[in-house]
C-alpha cells in the first residue's frame, strides 16, 4: 500500500538513481561535459520546482477547499513563471546544450508531476478515510 513514507522514499531513491545514471553516462563518455552539465542543470531546476510545489501542497492540505484550490493554482502559476525565468536566464548566460537541457526539463517535470499527483491522491484518500 502506498503511504507518505514510501512515497518519500521513492522520491529520494529515484532522484539519487537518476543522478547516478547521468554521472555514469558522463564518466563512460556517452555524454560530453556540456551535455552532462546541461542535463544536470535542467534536473536541478525541476527538482527545485518540485520542492516549491510540494511546500505549497503541504501548506494548503488542511485548509478550506477554496484556499486549497487558490494555493494549488497560484502555486502552479508562480512555479511556471519561476521556471520560465530560470530557463531563459540559463539559456541566455550559460553555454548549455539546448536539446539536453530542454529534454531533461521535460523528462523530470513529467516525472515529478506524476509524484505530485500521487501525493495529492494519497492525501485525498487519507482525508476521506478519517
Amino acid at each position: 500500500m502506498l503511504n507518505e513514507k514510501s512515497l518519500r522514499l521513492f522520491i529520494v531513491i529515484s532522484s539519487i538513481l537518476s543522478l547516478m545514471v547521468i554521472v555514469t553516462l558522463y564518466y563512460s563518455s556517452v555524454l560530453n561535459f556540456t551535455q552532462f552539465y546541461s542535463i544536470l542543470i535542467g534536473a536541478l531546476i525541476v527538482l527545485l520546482n518540485f520542492f516549491i510545489g510540494f511546500l505549497f501542497i503541504k501548506f494548503s492540505l488542511d485548509k478550506s477547499n477554496k484556499l486549497f484550490i487558490t494555493m494549488l493554482w497560484g502555486g502552479m502559476a508562480f512555479r511556471l513563471v519561476f521556471v520560465l525565468f530560470l530557463v531563459v536566464i540559463m539559456l541566455k548566460f550559460l553555454e548549455l546544450n539546448t536539446f539536453g537541457f530542454i529534454f531533461s526539463i521535460l523528462f523530470f517535470y513529467v516525472f515529478y508531476l506524476i509524484i505530485e499527483i500521487l501525493y495529492l491522491n494519497l492525501k485525498k484518500t487519507e482525508h476521506f478515510e478519517r
